[in-house]
């Protein structure tokens, strides 16, 4: 099959040919007789500008095939990630124009021959996700309401009805035998048919703005219709309501599936089937299905998904667990973070990494805090622990977040410049300040894996043994044998760590140097055979952490240069005070012993000389995995700055990580890589 349109648009998408699987090219390039049986035009839906492809493909002989996107289409909002989950393609119509049958209402028309029982189930657990975790088209919004509106609709006593207007000429209020008089109809019986209910009339931002055309003036309505126009989530706001009116918006069919009554004034692809209360009927629509069969359908048969990190088609069910992780933990929501002290260089990613839901980053030098007006709804972004001497002079009401490495960084050390490929953004705390509840702690005290959660978790970390990728990738790759020096003994790795880093004076009360270590190592396993392996950090000269070479007697072998998973590999324990090291240690299955309380310990996977008796929880491995690599960080690829995950970095570290892996930046081809890299950093920062 060769697929071909006319639309430039739809010739420069970069993903419809991932979703479709099939190359797009220009229709001008084939000859009526060089077409293949399979051969097929595309257009977008039933816009006008298709009526060029549709002629043109008749012509030919051609079918035309209408592209749509799907009804769970984009991990935020298109305004600011392009990327889309979903398409659907329908070869006799477009599930929005009831004028004339569709595939997806072909579909329902014959849903006793394919619906079955696997189906049904699949369909009641991602109904059952979608409403929990307030999943949309669109999912840019946060899962709560905004504050603004909650204080409208704060009324628990009272009938609450929603009414939805649609922006002036959406297309699928004319295909949806609709006009703009249903919308005056549909609020005239929503005031009639709920003479005790408050209504609340949902418009598009644009409108009160002046950007865009509803179908109601805000300002000339009955006193007992309250307009909400802020952008919300859609299932917060259809959780707070008892009943839903609409013309032919999605938002009915995303009442439907919170368990609301809805009422349609136009005839929307889940109108006509039983399911709705209907002021337009549709004589083709003559199966009666349930709530299942109608999203099994619309979501399952009828719509194709891509995964947007690892570009390749998935089914429904792997959207649902990209989207969900995404709401697991808080992402910052506002119109500005004022992000306090951050550095030139950091100052080029730092906006890519706090995300969406913030509309402007203003960067602030450290001294001039005192100096920022604050406006309603600003958030602040320090760096970890660096500047909590200013903390007090930010209003208590302005919500501060922390910012730290993840755990799956970048192909070479921070010190040297190398752009962060995982960062992670706190609310509560910082996940190596074992003295506070972090958001990642909060997390795995309180979560309940699910059955998919684990196994995505279990996945990844067996894509991660398998690609032999760690935090920095740094080292080279060496056969080593320990085990055959210690003959016999107990082989057990001490990871170096940057004496003065943050995690050890949170996270390690007992101590924090490397001597120290090494000598409560050697006194707790006097013939254990120890391999030290100093912080790549110290190695490169970027930081602190040497050892005196009468402490360094005391380990059978020191390892500098080394890849740390080859070190790991050849070991049986990893003793160490917060160091990463141990959590890459236990994801190889060793026994992990930790003399302070890094966010990996206290959960029962490791040996723990000085517990943390807030954590009371055992969890499984997997759990760990999906709360620390999957929940908690967020991920962007470089160059484009877009959102992935961790399967998608874990592959893209492992294609990059067989190039230069040396941990020494001393030599002078190093300095000048560091030095362009600081100056293309520094230019991202002023110009964006």
């Amino acid at each position: 099959m060769t697929v071909y349109a006319t639309s430039s648009g739809i010739l420069r998408d970069a993903v419809l040919p991932l979703l479709l699987q099939q190359q797009i090219k220009p229709l001008h390039e084939v000859k009526a007789d060089k077409v293949d049986d399979t051969d097929i035009v595309v257009g977008w839906g039933q816009k006008d500008n298709t009526q060029k492809a549709r002629e043109s493909a008749a012509a030919r002989g051609m079918p035309y095939v209408a592209l749509e996107d799907g009804f769970f289409s984009y991990l935020s909002h298109p305004s600011k990630d392009t990327r889309r989950l979903s398409i659907v393609m329908d070869r006799s119509g477009i599930y929005y124009d009831a004028h004339s049958s569709s595939d997806l209402e072909d579909l329902l028309n014959t849903s006793a021959d394919w619906m079955t029982d696997t189906l049904r189930q699949r369909a009641a657990a991602a109904i059952s996700r979608i409403i929990q975790w307030r999943l949309s088209k669109y999912n840019q919004a946060s899962w709560s309401l905004p504050g603004a509106v909650s204080d409208k609709i704060d009324a628990p006593d009272v009938k609450k009805v929603l009414v939805v207007d649609q922006t002036a000429g959406d297309m699928s209020i004319r295909l949806g035998l609709a006009s703009q008089n249903s919308f005056s109809a549909m609020l005239d019986a929503a005031l009639d048919e709920n003479p005790d209910a408050r209504i609340y009339l949902k418009v598009h931002p644009d409108v009160l703005l002046g950007r865009k055309k509803g179908h109601f003036n805000p300002h000339q309505l009955p006193d007992r219709v309250t307009v909400i126009a802020d952008p919300c989530n859609p299932q917060a706001l259809i959780a707070e309501m008892d009943h839903i009116y609409v013309v032919t918006s999605q938002m009915g069919f995303e009442g439907l599936l919170a368990g609301k009554s809805v009422t349609c004034f136009g005839m929307p692809f889940y109108a006509g089937w039983g399911l709705t209360t209907d002021r337009v009927t549709c004589d083709r629509r003559t199966a009666r299905p349930d709530l299942e069969t109608l999203f099994a359908a619309a979501c399952i048969r009828y719509a194709r998904y891509l995964d947007p990190y690892r570009l390749q088609l998935c089914e429904l069910e792997d959207v649902l667990d990209i989207l969900v992780a995404d709401k697991q933990t808080d992402r910052p929501v506002g119109p500005r973070a004022v992000a306090v002290g951050f550095s030139l260089w950091k100052r080029g990613f730092i906006p890519e990494f706090i995300g969406p839901g913030i509309q402007k980053v203003q960067f602030v030098a450290a001294r001039k805090l005192g100096a920022v007006k604050w406006e309603t709804g600003d958030c602040v972004v320090l760096w970890g622990r660096k500047h909590d001497h200013l903390t007090d002079r930010i209003p208590p009401h302005v919500p501060v977040w922390r910012m730290e490495d993840g755990f799956l960084r970048s192909v070479g050390l921070g010190s040297d410049l190398r752009r962060p490929s995982s960062l992670v953004l706190d609310r509560q705390g910082i996940y190596y300040d074992a003295g506070q509840v972090s958001d990642l702690e909060a997390f795995l005290q309180t979560h309940d894996c699910t059955d998919r959660e684990l196994a995505r978790a279990s996945r990844l970390r067996t894509q991660i043994l398998a690609a032999r990728v760690s935090k920095y990738n740094v080292g080279a790759h060496t056969a080593l044998d320990f085990k055959a020096k210690a003959a016999g003994r107990q082989t057990i790795l001490v990871p170096g760590q940057v004496e003065g880093d943050a995690s050890l004076a949170y996270g390690s009360p007992a101590f924090q140097t490397n001597s120290r270590l090494l000598e409560n190592v050697r006194q707790e396993y006097p013939d254990a055979y120890l391999v030290f392996k100093p912080h790549p950090d110290v190695l490169s000269g970027n930081r602190s952490g040497g050892v005196p070479a009468p402490i360094l007697d005391m380990a059978d072998e020191i390892v500098t240069d080394i890849d740390i998973i080859d070190c790991l590999d050849a070991v049986d324990a990893v003793a160490t005070m917060t160091s990463l090291t141990g959590f890459e240690g236990l994801l190889r299955g060793k026994k992990v012993i930790c003399f302070g309380n890094p966010f990996y310990a206290g959960w029962g996977l490791t040996e723990d000389k000085n517990p943390l008796s807030r954590r009371s929880r055992h969890l499984s491995l997997d759990a760990l995995i999906y709360g620390a690599l999957i929940v908690y960080p967020r991920y962007i690829r470089w160059p484009g700055g877009q959102a992935y995950g961790p399967e998608a970095l874990v592959d893209d570290i492992a294609q990059h990580a067989n190039g230069d892996r040396s941990v020494a930046s001393t030599g002078f081809d190093q300095r000048v890589k560091k030095w362009i890299r600081k100056v293309s950093y520094l230019a991202a920062a002023l110009f964006r």
